[in-house]
């Protein structure tokens, strides 16, 4: 019973993955987390632009620390600047640009909820789900903070202080108003240490990701859920049925070996033989006799397959009972269904897990 409600949970696990794949879901979470972290989801993102915003973002802060203003808001009003995304501006840059995410014919828009992730649009003329299947399904944390020390100190050509990543934090453009405001924070914790500030930023975006695995996770249950409900009616997995098949055939099982110590003790059986083979071949002939098959599918049940049997489609397979109580047969049909269905919310892991446990309890591990 444990390993079909496993075969069942990972069979619904795969085809999840399948369709996750399919529509790029790992890499849309992915860009739409970074949205979320760096603008707050304010912003619209186009990253068909974001070489160019990287490079707007850098010389602003050029211009900025070559006019001497580096004191906090002095950047709020210069005339004709567009603030662009910071999500954009950090993927244009050589660190993430090679991961692939920049230059794709996608727009991130603010969420329709609170709490939720960004939505994500194609350009015109493109499909959302390829764009998204070219997306990268990860990056890791020391990238994104050598992307963020690359982006707010340009052109480095020495070795970057503390002193200067502040400084260079505070002509940030006062638009970023969630980037600027979370990098002031972590650069105050930091204090003199650059390898703090690293730290601070890893897990700044370590923190991030856990809250995009949980979105990501809530959202692919509803496909696991629904795939699992279609595997279990599709293939009749249903967990009473299962049960007293396996209650049957232990039960026969031990009928066979009443039935052999009967044999065994009266010995006369099979006289020409002695008693071990005799033994041992009308065992194969009973165990044979009543052996009986997992019962998934939608097999016709034995009762419909006797001569004369009258049976509908329903009868047929075990819905109704053909000999009455039709009632009855169904409620507990369906019930086993939904018993099934049920066993799979814990996952493939949970069953296969308690399967080994079983197995080293009863000593086969």
């Amino acid at each position: 019973m444990v390993l079909a409600f496993g075969i069942t949970a990972a069979l619904s696990a795969a085809v999840t993955e399948a369709i996750a794949r399919y529509r790029g879901l790992r890499g849309a979470f992915l860009l739409r987390g970074l949205v979320e972290l760096l603008d707050g989801g304010q912003p619209i993102t186009d990253l068909s632009t974001a070489e160019e915003s990287y490079h707007t973002v850098q010389a602003f802060i050029t211009r900025q620390l070559a006019a001497g203003s580096a004191r906090a808001g002095t950047n709020a009003a210069t005339p004709g600047l567009a603030v662009p995304s910071a999500t954009s501006a950090l993927l244009g840059g050589p660190i993430l640009r090679k991961e692939g995410i920049a230059g794709q014919n996608l727009t991130l828009q603010p969420p329709s909820e609170p709490d939720r992730l960004p939505k994500l649009a194609a350009h015109e003329g493109s499909q959302l789900k390829r764009e998204c299947r070219r997306l990268p399904t990860y990056t890791p944390e020391k990238s994104f903070v050598e992307a963020i020390v690359d982006l707010i100190v340009p052109d480095a050509t020495e070795e970057i202080t503390m002193a200067t990543v502040r400084q260079h934090v505070d002509v940030l453009p006062d638009g970023m108003t969630a980037l600027k405001p979370s990098l002031q924070a972590l650069v105050k914790n930091a204090g003199s240490d650059i390898g703090a500030f690293r730290t601070s930023v890893e897990r700044w975006f370590d923190h991030q990701m856990e809250h995009v695995s949980r979105e990501y996770k809530r959202h692919v249950a509803k496909i696991t859920f629904v795939a699992g409900v279609l595997i279990v009616l599709l293939a009749n997995v249903n967990a009473l049925t299962i049960g007293r098949s396996l209650y049957v055939g232990s039960t026969v099982n031990d009928a066979i070996n009443t039935a052999m110590s009967d044999v065994a003790v009266k010995s006369t059986s099979c006289p020409d033989e002695s008693q071990q083979d005799c033994l041992a071949t009308l065992r194969a002939h009973l165990s044979a006799a009543v052996q009986t098959d997992l019962p998934i599918g939608w097999a016709t049940v034995p009762d419909c397959t006797l001569p004369r049997a009258r049976c509908n489609v329903m009868d047929q397979h075990g819905i109704f009972d053909p000999r009455g109580g039709s009632a009855g047969q169904a409620a507990l049909f369906l019930l086993g269904l939904v018993l099934t269905i049920v066993a799979l919310v814990p996952g493939a892991r949970f069953w296969f897990g308690l399967l080994s446990r079983l197995g080293s309890a009863l000593g086969f591990g």
